[in-house]
């Protein structure tokens, strides 16, 4: 079983800057949800069917994707370049974040078509928001 590490490790750290330097251009993450997901790797219904699933490769990838989206946004907070400033718990897991984005996904299934980094976007700043 693999150990599920505190959010903002420095290896969390790097998947964000590889999965999704690209993705979340400045001002890329305050889409509205009436904006479609046209040009984006991945929609919220493709994050959210990796994150249901029974394998745990795939949920391992969908803690990644949204470990990706948190630093990003993070970065963006912490330097002020755009965006909402999130606020997590000191110590809170991927599962806990995980199970935000979820929630937020359930609450509003006519969001998975939109892109999984601004519907992340959404639900973190929803729960975390400073």
């Amino acid at each position: 079983m693999i150990e599920r590490v505190a959010i903002g490790s420095w290896g969390a750290r790097i998947g964000a800057v590889l999965l999704t330097a690209a993705a979340m251009a400045p001002g890329a993450a305050q889409a509205q949800e009436s904006t479609p997901s046209t040009g984006v790797f991945k929609t919220a219904q493709e994050v959210f069917t990796i994150c249901n699933s029974t394998k745990e490769v795939d949920v391992e990838a969908c803690d990644w994707f949204i470990m990706s989206a948190h630093d990003m946004m993070k970065f963006y907070g912490d330097t002020d370049t755009g965006g909402e400033k999130i606020c997590l718990p000191q110590g809170t897991k991927a599962l806990e974040v995980r199970t935000a984005v979820l929630d937020y996904w359930r609450s509003k299934p006519e969001a998975r078509k939109y892109s999984a980094v601004s519907t992340i976007y959404n639900a973190l700043t929803q729960k975390y928001g400073c």
